[in-house]
């Protein structure tokens, strides 16, 4: 065989020479020429160093690692922990999931690039169900069954769509989430506060891994990516610019809070159109317009702007209910039957909803907190950074007046200072809140909306307010506007997107070199040899020996198979864990927020400011869209039922600008000039006349817009009503009036005697009726 291979390489060889060396006259043409003698020397290349091409082509496109790296097969979550990490610390968390209930399926790996050890966590089918079935999971039913959104049980499996089998009833976002609340689960018990000191003391109840998480000794924690659903989406999402967003798709895979901030962002763009429109007619038309008629445009295009606000706020609500209805989340469960945030802390004991062990935490020790010591030093901080800027502006005209020469160094050290208090202000406001320790994950997000959100409009204001009340130059006003709406949205696109894909490209360039050219392929440890290295000392440790993965030697082949020592492979695991990490819809809904401050505050000041925000967001989107998609990890999938504390911020936003409207209209000239006879008392008069007129009107718009479209009460209704007709023809009495929130018959709590089918099988028969007494076991609906 090798003398034959040998031979064929030879004849190869000679092949190549030969067409190497043939002339361009027996070329068709010049082109197929030159293309010729590039590819022979592409080979000779690669005969003479078979990893230069490779190694090439991997720094000129690392991303393609991406798409050609070994797939990371039956694992869901990735926990990722920081070189040079005790390896008792790494048995210890070993053993903890391992023996969590439910039980866990870890598989241990170092991953060469980084030398990073990581734990490969999934679950088996039974175990997500159930988990499912304790977090109440929305899933849509058959038709035969009512239709729309019940929480899951497996009891009732065969009711749901898709619920054959736990792989067709679960998609990959799903799966990652169960798994991560199975992780979060598992808690500290007596006795385990010094096992990860010095890092981190635990307490009693205190839920393990969110906590290593929070203090460093887990560096990461993500799900994996599913390749052929991000590629569909890439294609449908990213790559298109004028197509709809594909919503339904991004829910299903990133989860309803990511869908809902896009479905919220594309809905504020389209909205934009209106007042883009207006204001570059309106910029156009007072080139050519005299004064008098300046002035009543002046003080319809304020008013126009506000009311148009409140038009979009209202649209988006009715829009919003809509999304959560499709999605299942339209009715969330009560606060109280909630699980609380993994970070919670509190003495455990008993809930007096539930009956199960949890931490309780006083709620007046909140509130003394709260009133004691979180006002007052938010009160500080706005204060200090009120007064800052006002000084430094002071010392921006003084400079500008006096010295005449380098005035942007004032301003750029505006910029500067600006910058660093909303670092550090954001770092005092996230250590407040968690002192302040709230049970559930949307009070905790609502309180730092509210805090964050103040000192960013504080921060982001002053100076306009600055200028527009204290100095009244409204030229300046718009040159000061018009610079910090546009400079704000290029930096943010530069530092959000363009400047975490070139670092990426980067870490995966450097994996290129590591993995392929600097390292040496004897040096790679195999996953089968970390894992014997783990039994031993699992072993040593007393534990009885066994395999790291929770199945037994099968599954570890069939899980962790890998080439034989000196191949060169990368996992997707791997390579994702270099990503960056999506720290969530926060800081974009801050920016859109101060975005649409510029639009409607200062609005009559510079008309094409809602024109250079819809140009901006248009481009966001699919900058938001590329940095999921291409640069970040992706994110555990949360479901919410709206954008929450953003819309009451955003309504306060358009009552504030409501009061700054009809301020501007007063001091910048428009009334006295359209009313040049009336007295400084009659000015205010008609100014706060005007301002309780469109606040009347704003607030008349509120209700006459009502939140649920008619055809969506209409659809709920129908759903109800086709729920309780299935109930009815099942001869099940006062079934119907079961809330949907719990899971409990009447029946089962009656008679002992209740008997629980079990889920069929795709093959079986339509499970048969089970009596409980003279009432027949069905689901509940509600």
């Amino acid at each position: 065989m090798e003398t034959v291979g040998a031979v064929g390489n030879h004849e190869k060889e000679d092949h190549e020479k030969n067409s190497s060396h043939s002339s361009p006259q027996e070329h068709r043409s010049f082109a197929e020429f030159a293309k010729d003698k590039l590819d022979s020397a592409g080979r000779e290349l690669r005969r003479r160093l078979p990893m230069a091409g490779q190694i090439g082509a991997h720094l000129m496109h690392p991303r393609r690692l991406l798409l050609h790296s070994t797939p990371t097969l039956q694992t869901d979550v990735v926990l990722i922990f920081p070189k040079g990490l005790p390896d008792s610390m790494l048995l210890w968390l070993l053993q903890k999931l391992r023996g969590s209930r439910p039980r866990l399926r870890v598989c241990v790996r170092q991953h060469a690039s980084s030398q990073c050890s990581a734990f490969y966590i999934t679950a088996d089918d039974d175990v997500l169900l159930q988990t499912a079935e304790e977090v109440h999971l929305p899933k849509l039913l058959k038709p035969e069954f009512g239709g729309g959104y019940k929480e899951f049980t497996v009891r009732d499996m065969h009711c749901f769509q898709k619920g054959t089998s736990a792989s067709d009833l679960l998609n990959s976002q799903e799966r990652g989430a169960l798994v991560k609340h199975v992780l979060e689960s598992a808690r500290a018990e007596p006795g385990d506060e010094h096992a990860l000191e010095p890092a981190l003391t635990l307490r009693p109840g205190q839920s393990i891994v969110p906590a290593c998480v929070s203090r460093g000794v887990i560096a990461s924690m993500f799900p994996l990516h599913d390749r052929v659903a991000l590629e569909s989406l890439r294609k449908k999402w990213v790559k298109t610019l004028f197509s709809p967003q594909p919503l339904d798709e991004i829910s299903e895979y990133f989860g309803v809070k990511i869908a809902m901030y896009f479905a919220w962002l594309g809905h504020y763009t389209q909205s934009l159109t209106v007042p883009a429109v207006v204001g570059f007619i309106f910029w156009i038309w007072l080139g050519t317009a005299n004064d008098n008629w300046k002035d009543i445009a002046y003080v319809l295009f304020s008013l126009f702007n506000v009311l148009w606000a409140c038009v979009y706020l209202e649209t988006w609500k009715r829009y919003s209910n809509v999304l959560a209805y499709r999605w299942g989340t339209l009715d969330q469960r009560d606060d109280l039957l909630v699980e609380p945030r993994p970070l919670f802390q509190g003495e455990m004991g008993i809930s007096p909803v539930t009956g199960r062990p949890g931490p309780q935490y006083a709620a007046w020790r909140r509130r003394v907190w709260r009133h004691c010591v979180s006002l007052p030093v938010m009160l500080l901080c706005l204060s200090f950074g009120a007064a800052t800027t006002f000084a430094l502006l002071r010392a921006q005209d003084w400079w500008e007046s006096t010295l005449v020469y380098f005035s942007w160094v004032p301003r750029a050290l505006l910029a500067v200072i600006i910058a660093v208090e909303e670092e550090v202000y954001a770092r005092i406001a996230r250590w407040l809140n968690d002192k302040e320790n709230y049970r559930l994950e949307t009070k905790y997000e609502n309180h730092l909306i509210v805090k964050i959100a103040l000192f960013q409009f504080v921060n982001s204001f002053m100076s306009l307010f600055y200028i527009a009340f204290y100095l009244q130059d409204m030229d300046k006003l718009k040159e000061q506007l018009a610079v910090l709406l546009i400079t704000r949205q290029i930096i943010s696109n530069l530092k959000e997107s363009a400047l975490p894909y070139l670092i990426e490209n980067l870490r995966l360039a450097k994996i290129c070199v590591d993995v392929f050219g600097a390292m040496s392929p004897s040096k790679i440890p195999t996953s089968t040899q970390i894992t014997e290295m783990f039994e031993k000392r699992t072993n040593s440790s007393g534990e009885p020996p066994e395999t790291l993965l929770n199945g037994g030697a099968d599954d570890l082949e069939r899980r962790d198979s890998e080439p034989v020592v000196g191949q060169k492979v990368i996992h997707q695991a791997e390579l994702e864990s270099q990503l960056f990490k999506y720290e969530g819809t926060f800081a974009e809904y801050l920016e859109m927020l101060t975005q649409l401050g510029h639009v409607v505050l200062f609005s009559a000041a510079f008309p094409l400011a809602a024109l250079c925000a819809l140009l901006n967001n248009a481009a966001e989107v699919r900058a938001d869209a590329f940095k999921l998609c291409h640069v970040a990890q992706r994110p555990f999938a949360q479901r919410v039922s709206s954008v929450g504390s953003w819309q009451h911020a955003m309504e306060a936003m358009v009552a504030v600008a409501v009061l700054v409207n009809c301020a501007l209209i007063g001091l910048s000239g428009p009334v006295h000039r359209l009313l040049p006879d009336a007295t400084p008392a009659q000015t205010i008069l008609v100014i706060v006349a005007l301002e309780h007129v469109v606040l009347v009107i704003v607030l008349a718009l509120r209700i006459a817009i009502p939140e649920i479209p008619g055809w969506l009460a209409t659809e709920m209704a129908k759903v109800e009503f086709q729920r309780r007709e299935a109930i009815k023809n099942a001869h099940a009495p006062l079934l119907s009036e079961c809330p949907s929130q719990d899971d409990v018959r009447p029946s089962s709590r009656i008679s002992p005697r209740t008997v629980t089918p079990t889920t069929p099988k795709q093959n079986d028969k339509p499970p048969k009726r089970v009596f409980v007494g003279k009432i027949p076991e069905i689901p509940p609906f509600s």
